[in-house]
């Protein structure tokens, strides 16, 4: 969807079941040419069932980006080739790539929804030609190699889900010389913005958390003589890290940022390794904000291309683009809420997977004497405030 409610609800009833599960330890596939850990089954729970992917398919600007590439790169890419789509989902990008005319498609599935892929590949008429595979990439075997590989690997900030391993992966083991990859290019772009509504909400929440805090503890021991007290340094930081430590997903209305984005990282996905995804730092500057109003907010999103190969280009580019401009997407953008207001000072922004739950992202941003780490997650936050933010500041500039 886009910014809808129901994808809201969708997302946060997604993300509750994931907290619920009980996390499977990564393993490790003997087949497979890496030692990187397998996708969790936690993660796969996130995408098990078809009411997991209908804010992917309710989000039209998504569809349209795979739906044209494919469509109007037909001949060029697809016509009598054999393709893979890594992570199939509900078979969607599969059927479109045989419909372009691919010779053989190979959907690779390994969550609960890749039941549902052979019902909608003969609904369609394709069981000649689609081969459904239910299992993770990295440990599927195939019969040849690829000409194609599609896959909507994208998560929050681009990177979360880490999804993107499995396709380099795939790309690594399975992709003919001078193959092609759909979508072909990512970059991951941050811009500061302005949040001073926003800022003073999550205070005022600490606030009163703190204080209904106080009063419980000092009713507790009251009646029995309890020191929950002791606890309260704890409690309060819980709170702190959930506002600033944690990133904050939601639509930001393009009204709120307040500087032109600096790309933080562009990858070619023919030739980008992991390391180059996952382990990064890079330096950026933003102007110097207004004395008058102070910038508290970073805003990433990404956008990619689908333009072929260097020795198979496109017929027709094809971009996707999820910025706070851009017509709104389920993925919105990741904003990260700072206790410091940024000053004009160079930032330097690091990447890196948790080392808890790889899936997840470590997003460290410093400048000079100071430095703020955030988590990058499924849950989907912050939208409706952000857009409260933006009305605000609308009807302050319309007084």
């Amino acid at each position: 969807a886009t910014a809808s409610r129901c994808m809201h609800v969708a997302l946060a009833i997604a993300a509750a079941s994931t907290r619920a599960s009980v996390e499977m330890a990564p393993s490790k596939s003997p087949g497979a040419s890496s030692d990187r850990p397998l996708p969790t089954d936690t993660y796969l729970s996130e995408y098990s069932k078809i009411f997991d992917h209908i804010g992917m398919l309710e989000d039209m600007q998504r569809m349209a980006a795979y739906h044209d590439a494919i469509k109007r790169n037909a001949a060029v890419h697809f016509k009598g080739k054999v393709v893979l789509d890594v992570g199939s989902g509900t078979g969607v990008l599969a059927i479109w790539a045989a419909q372009a005319g691919a010779r053989r498609v190979y959907a690779v599935e390994a969550s609960g929804v890749g039941a549902h892929i052979q019902t909608m590949v003969e609904a369609h008429g394709l069981a000649d030609t689609v081969t459904v595979l239910r299992e993770r990439v990295e440990q599927v075997e195939l019969a040849e190699q690829v000409d194609v590989i599609v896959s909507e690997w994208m998560g929050y900030f681009l990177l979360r889900e880490s999804m993107v391993e499995s396709v380099l992966l795939a790309r690594d083991r399975w992709l003919k010389p001078g193959g092609v990859m759909y979508p072909s290019h990512a970059r991951l772009l941050l811009a500061p913005s302005a949040l001073p509504r926003f800022l003073l909400r999550r205070r005022e929440e600490i606030a009163s958390s703190m204080h209904a805090w106080e009063q419980l503890a000092a009713e507790l021991r009251s009646k029995y003589s309890l020191r929950l007290d002791a606890l309260q340094a704890a409690y309060e930081r819980e709170h702190h890290e959930y506002a600033f430590s944690e990133a904050w997903q939601g639509i930001l209305p393009a009204s709120l940022l307040r500087d032109e984005p600096q790309v933080l990282l562009e990858a070619d996905m023919h030739s980008v390794t992991h390391a180059q995804f996952f382990d990064w730092q890079t330096e950026v500057q933003f102007a110097p904000p207004h004395a008058d109003e102070p910038q508290h907010g970073l805003c990433g999103w990404f956008d990619v291309r689908f333009c072929g190969s260097e020795s198979q280009p496109a017929h027709e580019c094809v971009e996707l683009d999820t910025s706070p401009e851009a017509p709104p997407t389920h993925w919105a953008q990741t904003t990260l809420l700072l206790e410091r207001p940024l000053d004009g000072s160079p930032l330097v922004v690091a990447l890196a997977q948790n080392s808890g739950f790889h899936h997840d992202l470590n997003v460290t941003v410093s400048s000079g004497a100071w430095s703020a780490s955030y988590a990058v997650t499924a849950d989907f936050r912050g939208g409706e405030d952000f857009l409260e933010d933006a009305e605000a500041e609308t009807g302050e500039e319309g007084a």
